[in-house]
């Protein structure tokens, strides 16, 4: 039993350990690289744009949360459990930020032909920034929020309805056992946001994190970049350990039982279909904007070919990568014994407060300086910058799938094995499959839409359509870059509708 025991510590050490040298490698290559580039000041200017970081980055979190309360608590109660139309929210989840800004700003333009005022007041500001970046991050947090409610056991539930109306069995059974995943996916809410400025500047917001890529493109200090980070990545650390970590106690299997349906008062039932309204908007708005100013699809598609190719080969680079360490540390998040888990969450979760663009710096400087600079001029270069920056949201997709895996048939394949390793090949890598596949998929559109580290690691003759987009948008909209927008989301759909084909294979092979 020792030997054993010895031997998962040794194994969770050497997995843990190539984790935090791929996530945190171009940090602490920066950090020892290049040292005395100069102080740096954390003047007036600057603590005035880690304040509109913050503004921005709280109200978002709130909003997000308050929606996905009501909208998940209105979706269970209504809709079938073994459904996945339980899920549409999540139709347009993967698609990048810019089309929600582009979105809103189409909106606006026609609401200005009939209210002129609102151009003048709401083009610009913390206000469309909040809006858009709600939209964002919305489907996530109503995912967590339902995610949650599968949690509860229904018995308990059930036996909760007979002492008290539904409304406080809400307040006092259901909301407690929400709130560490609220938590959880508020915590990287705000990291996202914070860590984020490709929204703010276009809606000419300064924020902390453009200050970053400023600072770099103008000195080009990779390690004064760094210095200039560290207020960021404390902040976004501190939220990170104390809103994750509730996470590492939640149980494997969801429940089941089929229990006492649940009748909430006007107000709760008004409140859920309000919320669940503003989940249909944020489908409904992209294609009601996009669609009348598309009027050569064809020729824009053929136009922008050579970006989207950039685009999907980096992205499939950078899925290759990550799919076996993520698949590891995800196994980690699944561990019986706590106080692994427990340092698991920690190391598994902490790169998610580098900020994409010092990713990107990192990485940059790692592959100039090191016999890595014969990589440069491949789809590798930038797919390696993507790969760590997308590794932590691999590894918690797959952990998500995870709970969903019968423990006891690896438990039994394990015991019944005539030789060492058969029952993971035979058993738990297919339950672990869909996991993989839906992480990668996620992955893969993710690096689709990302300007933070792509704009740093792009090369000459290789831009993505991710920062063509970008560099259109800061020029004012048009049916070109509509139609730009729109392919993305097109691709975004059908690789939804892989997932959805996944997850329904998935529900019939493990029944609960």
């Amino acid at each position: 039993m020792t030997c054993r025991k010895y031997s998962q510590y040794s194994k969770t050490l050497t997995v843990c350990l190539v984790y935090m040298l791929l996530t945190f490698l171009p940090v602490i290559f920066l950090f020892s690289s290049g040292r005395g580039e100069g102080a740096v000041s954390l003047n007036a200017r600057r603590a005035g744009l880690m304040i509109n970081s913050f503004v921005i980055a709280f109200f978002t979190v709130a909003i997000c949360l308050l929606i996905a309360v009501f909208a998940s608590l209105w979706i269970y109660t209504e809709l079938n459990r073994r459904s996945l139309l339980r899920w549409y929210f999540l139709i347009l989840a993967p698609v990048p930020p810019y089309i929600y800004a582009l979105s809103y700003m189409n909106l606006l333009r026609f609401l200005g032909r009939f209210f002129p005022a609102v151009l003048r007041y709401r083009m610009a500001g913390v206000f469309p920034c909040v809006v858009v970046e709600t939209f964002v991050y919305l489907p996530f947090a109503c995912a967590a929020a339902l995610i949650a409610l599968d949690q509860v056991n229904e018995k308990e539930w059930s036996a909760a309805l007979v002492l008290e109306n539904a409304d406080k069995v809400f307040i006092k059974v259901i909301f407690p056992k929400q709130l560490p995943w609220l938590l959880a996916i508020g915590a990287i809410i705000f990291v996202l946001s914070i860590t984020d400025y490709s929204i703010p500047s276009l809606f000419q917001v300064n924020v902390y994190s453009m200050e970053i890529f400023s600072d770099y493109s103008a000195a080009g200090q990779s390690v004064h970049s760094l210095y200039l980070s560290f207020p960021l990545m404390l902040t976004s650390s501190i939220v990170i350990i104390l809103s994750l970590l509730p996470l590492r106690i939640i149980s494997f299997s969801m429940k089941a039982e089929t229990g006492i349906k649940p009748v909430y008062s006007n107000g709760l039932k008004a409140a859920g279909i309000t919320a669940v309204f503003c989940t249909l908007l944020q489908i409904i708005l992209p294609l009601i904007s996009f669609i009348p100013s598309v009027h050569d699809l064809g020729g824009d598609l053929v136009s922008a070919s050579s970006e989207l190719w950039n685009s999907c080969i980096s992205g499939m680079f950078a899925v290759l990568i990550l799919t076996v360490p993520s698949a590891a540390m995800a196994l980690l998040l699944s561990s019986n014994d706590l106080r692994l888990k427990a340092a698991a969450w920690m190391i598994a979760v902490l790169p998610l407060c580098i900020p994409g663009v010092l990713t990107g710096i990192g990485v940059l400087k790692l592959f100039s300086s090191t016999p890595l600079y014969v990589l440069r001029s491949g789809a590798l270069f930038p797919a390696t910058g993507l790969a760590i920056r997308y590794l932590p949201f691999a590894v918690l997709i797959q952990y998500g799938c995870y709970l969903r895996i019968d423990r006891d048939r690896i438990s039994a394949a394990e015991l019944l094995q005539d030789r060492r390793g058969k029952a993971f090949m035979r058993v738990q890598l297919p339950l672990m499959l869909p996991g993989l596949i839906i992480s990668g998929i996620a992955v893969f559109l993710l690096a689709l839409g990302d300007v933070g580290t792509s704009l740093v690691l792009m090369m000459p003759g290789r831009e993505p359509m991710s920062v063509k987009i970008y560099n259109y948008l800061h020029y004012g909209s048009s049916e070109k870059v509509t139609a730009f927008c729109l392919m993305q989301m097109l691709v975004s759909l059908v690789m939804m509708g892989a997932v959805c084909n996944i997850s329904r294979w998935f529900q019939r092979k493990n029944p609960t």
